[in-house]
């Protein structure tokens, strides 16, 4: 798409004209005034997808300002930018940019497309709300340590289920086939006769208000499905006939009057067959179809001579030849007009049933993410399960308290054999609230701050999360400073980087965020880079008062804890080194191994 589209006049315009025409009364001006007064970033964007949208005919979508939402409500979810999802690997690992090696990657067993973007959806925007979030940590304990069947049964119904929710997006937009209309209202059909059956052990066995409620639910929000079903005819759907795809035609007036046409002019050409049998004197003769070509009188060569003059020859071989006599040639072009009018007609009547299906496009897509709600339940019950992961204590207090917590990522990567080093956190707002790390490199500093960040992140999803024991307070954003790199395309340097990134970290963060820097002013001079750290922590320590994680290589920063004791403590990270000497082949000498283990 040209760059033109994205600046702001030419975008402004563009909006303006697409809205003015949806206009029509006072709620429609004033949804025209909130669009004009979006930001400048917004209006480019808007404009822009306003313009790929035309192409598809799909503009409509956007006329209704009203529906607009905002992506994500600081009061509804915690403030993750784009920043600390790329620091912390939510979604994907900074090496080769793939899901492997991310925390997503970790929580993912989902059965489901949309149960997997709603997991994505999760992790992105975890919970602040202490009653949303222990719902799902009820409902994952309860998945995880119930022995009734029904969790088994619910599971093995999503591993079969099609991707429902892009299905339904499709059919709201008219862009679906037959075969994919029947293939997801048929699916939904089955989901909703095994979620009926399973109510009474549902009501029986499951105690999660989450989990009822959603399950519960489902039967009735798929209610709608059974008379689009009972409609369709399978075999003209699989192959995607219109024409023959619906059953009963009591709802469909203009297929069963063109068909009523069709099927009169067919008679009316049978009828004429009597009168032809009278003139070639051939009281068995029949009509041929050759090649998609119908209604041919078919006569041998060498009775050729008793065909009128006016019949019209169609074709002819060594043997016969192939007439259509006059009334034939008018009446088979109208019957091919018909049922080229009925084609037009069905792909209307089509359009329609589709728009009709429609209406109850939001109870479907309510029971969508229903289910993959459920799917995102039994994935973190499964995570939780497989590693030995503990419910974490969610509280209104900030405090951040975590016994022998493990890298959710990297307690995956290394397995059994190399188990990774378990560290402790106490972070609290009335004692100690930030953490002054050093150590040497290599040594895991990043990966330990980046564990406190991502055990913060799955305890606010509902997650249970890799420790002994946890206890978190709400967190209301996590805001990172970490790694080295320039940005080219903008023109900034390393250093430049670094300003920009901590400049907006103090513009947002509240005393209910968790902030994490790593190694500030490493990308200017000893001095300039001492000043700078000391100078944003102790304003991070008076001021924003937040829970921090601080990372330096700078001794005169670690003199912060003097000033600001007990609020601020200082902690190393420290190694063991196993030398393990072991003889080699003669000649060849000694060589010494040496295991280093990472502890704090």
């Amino acid at each position: 798409m040209d760059n033109i589209y994205f600046e702001y006049s030419h975008a402004f315009q563009a909006v303006t004209e697409f809205y003015a025409k949806e206009i029509v009364d006072i709620k429609g001006s004033q949804s025209f005034s909130g669009i004009i007064n979006l930001e400048k970033p917004v209006i480019c964007s808007l404009a822009a997808i306003i313009r790929y949208l035309k192409e598809f005919n799909l503009e409509k979508m956007l006329s209704k300002p009203e529906n607009f939402k905002q992506l994500s409500s600081e009061m509804e979810f915690m403030t993750i930018n784009g920043t600390t999802l790329r620091n912390l690997e939510i979604l994907q690992n900074q090496t080769d940019m793939k899901t492997k090696g991310s925390l997503l990657w970790v929580l993912d067993h989902t059965k489901t497309s949309f149960g997997r973007r709603k997991l994505k959806k999760w992790v992105t925007q975890p919970l602040l709300k202490l009653r949303e979030i222990n719902a799902r940590l009820d409902a994952v304990s309860e998945v995880l340590h119930s022995e009734s069947s029904v969790f088994g049964q619910i599971e093995n119904h999503l591993h079969k289920l099609p991707d429902i929710e892009r299905g339904l997006c499709s059919i709201y937009h008219k862009k679906c086939s037959t075969q994919e209309f029947f293939l997801i209202v048929k699916s939904l059909y089955h989901l909703k006769s095994e979620f009926q059956a399973l109510i009474p052990a549902v009501n029986a066995h499951v105690q999660s208000e989450l989990l009822q409620t959603f399950i519960l639910e489902i039967p009735e929000l798929l209610k709608p499905v059974d008379h689009y079903l009972k409609i369709l005819n399978e075999q003209a759907a699989k192959i995607g006939n219109k024409t023959e795809l619906f059953k009963d035609l009591s709802e469909f007036p203009l297929i069963r009057k063109r068909k009523d046409e069709i099927q009169e002019v067919t008679e009316k050409i049978q009828i004429h067959l009597q009168e032809i049998r009278k003139i070639l004197k051939n009281p068995s003769a029949q009509y041929v179809t050759v090649s998609g070509q119908e209604f041919m009188i078919e006569v041998k060569n060498s009775a050729i001579s008793c065909i009128p003059s006016d019949w019209v020859k169609v074709g002819s071989t060594k043997v016969v030849s192939r007439f259509h006599s006059p009334f034939i040639v008018e009446h088979y072009r109208q019957l091919n007009q018909l049922r080229e009018q009925l084609v037009l007609d069905c792909n209307a009547e089509w359009l329609d049933f589709l728009e009709n299906f429609s209406q109850h496009y939001h109870s479907l897509c309510k029971a969508v993410h229903h289910l993959a709600t459920v799917d995102c339940i039994f994935s973190l019950a499964k995570v939780a399960k497989q590693r030995d992961y503990c419910r974490p204590t969610l509280q209104e207090e900030r405090k951040i308290i975590i016994k022998n917590g493990r890298h959710p990522v990297i307690d995956v990567l290394l397995g059994e054999q190399d188990q990774y080093v378990p560290n402790s956190t106490n972070l609290s707002e009335d004692s100690e609230r930030v953490m002054i790390i050093t150590g040497p490199n290599m040594g895991g500093k990043s990966s330990y701050i980046k564990q406190v960040a991502l055990i913060t992140i799955m305890a606010q999803i509902g997650s249970f999360v890799p420790a002994e024991e946890a206890t978190v307070g709400i967190v209301d954003g996590i805001f990172t400073r970490m790694g080295a790199a320039d940005n080219i395309y903008k023109g900034r340097s390393t250093f430049m980087e670094e300003l920009t990134d901590t400049a907006e970290i103090i513009r947002k963060a509240t005393s209910q965020s968790l902030v994490i820097l790593d190694e500030l002013g490493r990308g200017t001079s000893t001095h300039d880079g001492i000043a700078i750290a000391y100078a944003t922590l102790e304003y991070f320590i008076r001021d924003v008062k937040s829970l921090t994680l601080f990372v330096t290589h700078y001794p005169p920063v670690c003199e912060l804890e003097k000033s600001y004791s007990p609020q601020v403590g200082n902690y190393h990270m420290g190694f063991l080194v196993n030398e393990d000497e072991s003889k080699q082949d003669p000649g060849k000498g000694w060589r010494q191994c040496c295991q280093v283990l990472v502890v704090h």
